[in-house]
């Protein structure tokens, strides 16, 4: 019970965070967007694509050339882990946080749903036992 009790507190921590720093959170993808033909970005800025976490977990940017349009994707994961994508201006020394958030309900991955990067830079990050890890932007 203890156990189950952290994990909801974290979870709704989270959410909580995310209601009240980032008012303008976006749950849903852009409406002109595709997941169609999707490739791993490798050269990024400021980091890797994709990321191990310590524990095994990999957060991945994947992106569409043909929708210009990124989503994130959290693999080898366990129920209650969380993935979500930044979008920025390349010069930028802010950004749009917590875009498509979203947590693994069952299985072991999750995707966010896609949003436009077109003129912008993205990453993607997950959130797994507490720890927070995110790709390089793209």
């Amino acid at each position: 019970m203890g156990t189950q009790f952290r994990r909801l507190s974290s979870v709704l921590g989270v959410v909580v965070v995310v209601g009240v720093l980032c008012p303008a959170v976006s749950f849903a993808g852009d409406p002109d967007c595709s997941q169609e033909g999707p490739f791993t970005p490798f050269e990024t800025i400021d980091g890797d694509n994709p990321v191990t976490m310590q524990n095994g977990r990999v957060v991945e940017l994947r992106a569409s050339n043909k929708s210009k349009c990124a989503w994130g994707r959290i693999s080898y994961g366990t129920p209650g882990e969380e993935i979500w994508t930044d979008r920025k201006e390349p010069s930028a020394n802010w950004h749009e946080g917590f875009l498509g958030y979203t947590r693994i309900d069952s299985g072991s991955a999750k995707y966010t749903d896609a949003f436009k990067n077109d003129g912008k830079v993205m990453r993607a990050c997950g959130s797994s036992q507490g720890v927070i890890e995110c790709t390089g932007w793209f």
